[in-house]
């Protein structure tokens, strides 16, 4: 499990807005000597804001700290749905319309399919994230233990 402590910033409606506490990184070795320094390239794309809203199935308070935990595998799953799928789409779709077109008009069908191969991805996905239960993927907010290691995996749970 990936997690992270953040504070409770406001609440209602069912849910919290919290905001992250600490910078976090997979390992720990991001910014030793031949670490990925993943933390900082991360920061030259990601605004400044560190606020995530989060269904409240606690009835948790303005400034109570808490965890944001995502279960294992479903970083994994989620790019293989989206990058695998993707990938596969746009390639069939372009190899169709090559297959399918006149000679004269292969880069053309080719780009087309590329193009319809992108939007079956992002219809198949959006129908996919309506359909399955978004509580399994999504982040959820935990009552902050102590002795969690904030961005390691499979810390605090025996694992």
């Amino acid at each position: 499990m990936i997690e992270t402590r953040a504070v409770v910033v406001r609440a209602g409606e069912g849910k919290v807005w919290v905001r992250l506490l600490e910078q976090t990184s997979g390992c720990g070795r991001c910014n030793e000597p031949g670490g990925c320094h993943a933390p900082r390239l991360a920061e030259m794309f990601r605004g400044s804001e560190r606020t995530f809203a989060v269904d409240d199935p606690f009835g948790l308070r303005v400034d109570e700290r808490v965890r944001l935990v995502v279960d294992d595998g479903v970083p994994l799953r989620a790019a293989l749905a989206s990058y695998g799928l993707g990938t596969v789409l746009v390639l069939a779709g372009a190899a169709l319309g090559v297959w399918l077109a006149p000679v004269e008009r292969v880069d053309l069908a080719a780009a087309t399919g590329l193009v319809i191969g992108i939007a079956a991805t992002v219809i198949i996905l959006f129908i996919r994230a309506r359909r399955h239960d978004a509580s399994a993927r999504r982040l959820r907010v935990e009552r902050d233990g102590e002795g969690i290691a904030a961005g390691c995996v499979g810390m605090g749970q025996g694992a």
